[in-house]
């Protein structure tokens, strides 16, 4: 997708370039060639303070709650009045900070005139800049000064001697540039200190033209401020959004269906707790309650003298319990003989309970379902060694 570079006056005015030629007008005009195009909004560095400071943490979390009592001297407003986008830098944070309002106001403005930008840049961080060398722009009323990759500012070009010359007594001795490039869009060179290597070039030339697409490292379009939809083309948008909404529609799913599962296998456990209750009054820890109950008909049936379905269904309950997933759909007892009809989750669980019932010196006789259909019973008979 081709871009767009605005640049937004303190008129409320517009400039862009479109057909290797810059246009002038309002917002509403440039939203006609912006349209389709990845927008990049520079509004006047006059109203962004750049500035760099050290915050000993690398949480990003507690950089973004220091930076603004870092640099809280360097404010005119309070700091929970300014919109701060930042980056780290080498070794130190590089900050922008502008006015909450003012970046909302432009925005608004934006939308109003059907724009929405996807980076808001302060202007003087478009000037062009390589390293050791300085670049100054004088277009009509304004400086603007690029000292770094993101460093620099915009002033009146009135006040550009003073603040050049205080720029440049504060650069550490080493660190000072090789030239200072000047590009005069218009208009005298003001008087600048003689120490300045000055470098003249592209006399007369469109201001607008010179300017490049800004590093959207310190992009002020974030936090609350940020764009609210993802510009995209062609079908992978909706192919996105689709796969979006078929996730949510999945995940919505499972967690209803994980809520109604929990919440049977909560009534579930508490029927067992309350029958296990009533049967076993006496005890009050439940640890498996099957296996308990299975022992305690057990108990009961040595305690009466043994024999009888009691007895049975007290040994063949043991093995049972031990088989997770066993079912048993209907039992019988007649002539000694206890009959059951289940189902067990693997045919290799039938041979287990089969030598488990036999070891305790049961008869078995066990017929097994076929393998098709699913969910069929088999058909299981115990007796003791004395029954016909």
């Amino acid at each position: 997708m081709d871009s767009l570079i605005i640049q937004l006056g303190a008129d409320g005015l517009a400039a862009w370039r479109a057909g290797g030629q810059t246009r002038r007008g309002t917002l509403a005009e440039a939203a006609v060639a912006a349209r389709a195009r990845r927008v990049t909004l520079l509004v006047p560095g006059e109203s962004v303070l750049l500035a760099r400071v050290r915050i000993p943490s690398r949480s990003r979390g507690e950089i973004e709650r220091a930076l603004p009592y870092a640099l809280e001297d360097w404010l005119l407003q309070p700091p929970e009045t300014q919109h701060f986008a930042w980056t780290r830098g080498d070794g130190d944070i590089a900050a922008a900070v502008v006015s909450a309002t003012l970046l909302q106001g432009w925005i608004d403005a934006c939308a109003a005139a059907g724009i929405d930008p996807e980076a808001i840049v302060p202007d003087v961080l478009a000037l062009p800049w390589q390293a050791g060398q300085w670049t100054l722009l004088l277009s009509g009323e304004r400086a603007l000064l690029r000292t770094g990759p993101l460093d620099g500012f915009a002033c009146a070009r009135a006040l550009l001697p003073d603040l050049l010359a205080a720029a440049w007594q504060r650069c550490a001795e080493g660190a000072r540039p090789q030239g200072v490039q000047v590009l005069r869009g218009d208009g005298e060179l003001p008087p600048l200190p003689a120490e300045l290597p000055l470098h003249e070039s592209a006399s007369g030339a469109d201001a607008l033209a010179l300017l490049q697409s800004p590093d959207p490292a310190l992009n002020l379009r974030g936090g609350r401020h940020a764009a609210r939809r993802t510009r995209g083309s062609g079908p992978w948008r909706w192919l996105g959004a689709a796969a979006a909404l078929a996730l949510v529609t999945a995940l919505a799913y499972s967690g209803t269906r994980y809520v109604i599962l929990g919440r049977e296998q909560a009534l579930l456990q508490q029927g067992v707790d309350t029958l296990f209750h009533r049967v076993l009054p006496q005890q009050t820890r439940i640890v498996d309650a099957r296996a308990q109950l299975a022992e305690a008909l057990l108990g009961a049936q040595r305690k009466a003298g043994g024999g009888g379905g009691l007895g049975l269904l007290a040994q063949a309950a043991l093995p049972l319990t031990a088989i997770p997933g066993a079912r048993v759909q209907r039992l019988d007892y007649a002539n000694g003989q206890l009959q059951l009809a289940l189902t067990l989750p693997r045919r290799a669980d039938y041979d287990v309970l089969r030598t488990q019932l036999a070891g305790q010196g049961l008869r078995v006789q066990l017929r097994l379902p076929p393998a098709r259909p699913a969910g069929a019973s088999a058909l299981l008979r115990v007796s003791g060694t004395t029954a016909p």
